[in-house]
């Protein structure tokens, strides 16, 4: 007699049935996993071409020459963005505007980071904004018209430039713009530094880089004189335009000294309401010899210029005149030029103001020096040398 098994309860019918299809899975993917990997490996590799044509420039696709060609020659004059700039020339820190607030933003001009938001459509429409903890500060400038404003003032300031402000030499009016804040931005430090290389620097095409999300060549400017404090800069220009979208200056120690590029950058032209003042604002009109930043934490930027000044050597190399100053020598040239201020006899002795350079200075036996990573300064009794080279070569100068 044949024996009849007992029937399953339904639940437990159920539960073997789960059991054999979580078999039959483990089983399915144990064999799968290896085909799975070999399909998508062939998929790679079928899609190797398609990649190899997306990558981004090569730094052998151009020339040291072509490439600043293509920065000179760059006719895009829209943009909008934010640029960081970060600065370290090993100062102490040095308050500015009387401790914290604006002057500490300002201050980072010269020590630290600080970000600018940046507009320009055209050469006679532009807007810069310095960020602050204490609020912006922007400066604005639409044809003739300049105005300030932000910071701990509500106050809106007007200018009105000359009808040729913009027309003649860059050199004069600086189109509107405060001199230092136009000198932080990375197209003017880069005209300046291309415009400044010459026989004293080898340039080359140092690699690539993604800079604010678009393709840039680096190029790479070096001094060839032993004397200087600059190891290299390197500019990073946009691939397809030709604009320059960060800038990094490196001392002979081999850290940044300056470091200025856009962290977001649109080339499209921007929203016209940027170059108006805020709508509703109760506007105080100011002459132009007043500067910018009055009501607004003094000067704005003043004594920045040296990052986009001509402390290569520039149009000084050869005994031309340095920052305005009258009575101003220059030795050497190019990157290794080196200024040389005269001052009435004794200014500077023990007897006179020199008693207080001891907080800042160490005394060698060709006079007072101040060193930073960048910039160092030579002082005598009534002279005063200074450039980006090394102690020794400013006492070399002094004789």
């Amino acid at each position: 007699m044949a024996l009849i098994p007992p029937e399953r309860p339904a639940d437990e019918a159920e539960d073997r049935a789960a059991d054999l299809a979580a078999a039959r899975r483990r089983k399915a993917v144990r064999y799968g996993v290896p085909l799975g990997i070999a399909g998508l490996a062939a998929a790679t590799i079928g899609l190797v071409p398609a990649l190899a044509q997306d990558e981004g420039p090569s730094k052998d696709d151009v020339t040291a020459e072509e490439l600043i060609a293509k920065v000179l020659a760059s006719e895009v004059e829209s943009v909008d963005g934010t640029v960081k700039v970060s600065t370290d020339l090993g100062l102490p820190s040095i308050p500015f505007g009387g401790g914290g607030g604006e002057g500490a933003d300002l201050s980072r001009l010269l020590a630290g980071d600080t970000k600018l938001q940046v507009a320009a459509d055209g050469p006679e429409k532009q807007r810069v904004t310095l960020k602050g903890s204490d609020g912006d500060q922007t400066v604005v400038r639409n044809g003739q018209d300049v105005w300030t404003f932000g910071g701990a003032s509500d106050e809106v300031s007007h200018s009105t430039l000359p009808k040729d402000a913009g027309k003649k030499d860059a050199g004069e009016h600086d189109l509107g713009l405060p001199k230092d804040l136009k000198d932080a931005t990375p197209q003017e430090l880069a005209e300046r530094l291309l415009k400044a290389a010459d026989e004293t620097t080898d340039v080359d095409v140092a690699g690539t880089a993604q800079v604010a999300g678009q393709d840039a060549y680096e190029l790479r400017l070096t001094p060839k004189q032993d004397e200087s404090t600059v190891r290299d800069v390197t500019i990073a220009v946009d691939a397809d335009n030709g604009v320059p979208l960060r800038v990094a200056l490196t001392a002979d120690d081999g850290k940044a000294v300056l470091d200025a590029g856009f962290t977001k950058v649109d080339f499209n032209k921007p929203a016209a309401d940027l170059f108006k003042p805020p709508a509703g604002a109760d506007v105080t009109e100011k002459g132009l010899d007043e500067g910018f930043g009055e009501g607004h934490g003094g000067d704005f930027g003043e004594g920045f210029g040296g990052f986009g000044g001509d402390w290569t050597g520039g149009d000084r190399a050869g005994g031309g005149k340095a920052g305005g100053l009258e009575d101003v020598k220059v030795h050497g040239e190019g990157w290794g030029s080196i200024a040389e201020i005269s001052l009435p006899g004794g200014t500077l002795s023990e007897d006179g103001v020199g008693a207080a350079l001891d907080f800042f200075t160490d005394k060698t036996d060709a006079g007072r020096v101040f060193e930073s990573r960048l910039v160092n300064v030579l002082i005598t009794d009534d002279k005063v040398y200074v450039g980006a080279v090394t102690p020794e070569a400013l006492a070399a100068a002094a004789g």
